[in-house]
């Protein structure tokens, strides 16, 4: 399988660079003291920006022939669903407790501020299935990790990760080597 070094960084395009740097907000101490949350909703709040994420996310994950993505609570489904639109790909939402209906798949899972629950709808990701995960931000890689050991237990593969941001000094890379890692905005 290959790693994140056989694939290479996408290519952003200057403009929406640029976006990125003028738009993306640093929010000291949230949600706990010490912690800086990257708030992407400025840059999204500006047009066509979710738009043109989702399709550099397309091209470079082209290769990884997903056909199911996974979209974890909240920000992830913004991109999730922007990003399915553009790869034919099935969506399937990993939620907070309490919010699917029916039985549920339950895992837990460590972050950079917490650990918690997460949770997948029984039955909608088939033994077989070709999995990108995909959330706003690559932290510690704790959420990403806990949910692809979820899906290969249920006998589905991680054909690779996809970020918008990733913040290089916590080293969430290290937790996803057994997939390709993609990141628009790598080193924030």
């Amino acid at each position: 399988m290959p790693t994140e070094q056989a694939v290479p960084e996408p290519q952003i395009d200057p403009e929406l660079e640029r976006l990125f740097r003028e738009s993306l907000r640093d929010i000291p101490d949230f949600p706990i003291p010490g912690i800086v949350f990257k708030d992407i909703a400025p840059v999204l709040a500006r047009p066509r920006a979710l738009s043109r994420c989702a399709q550099a996310l397309a091209s470079a994950t082209r290769g990884f022939e997903p056909d199911t993505l996974l979209a974890v609570d909240a920000r992830g489904f913004l991109i999730g669903g922007a990003l399915a639109d553009r790869t034919d790909c099935g969506l399937v939402m990993v939620r907070k407790p309490g919010k699917l209906p029916g039985a549920v798949v339950s895992f837990e899972y460590a972050n950079e501020y917490g650990s918690g629950r997460l949770e997948i709808t029984r039955g909608v990701i088939a033994p077989g299935s070709r999995c990108l995960f995909v959330d706003d931000l690559l932290a510690t890689g704790g959420t990403a990790r806990a949910t692809a050991d979820c899906v290969k237990a249920l006998g589905a593969s991680i054909v690779g990760y996809a970020f918008l941001l990733e913040i290089c000094f916590l080293n969430g890379r290290s937790h996803l080597q057994d997939a390709p890692v993609v990141s628009l905005m790598p080193c924030r």
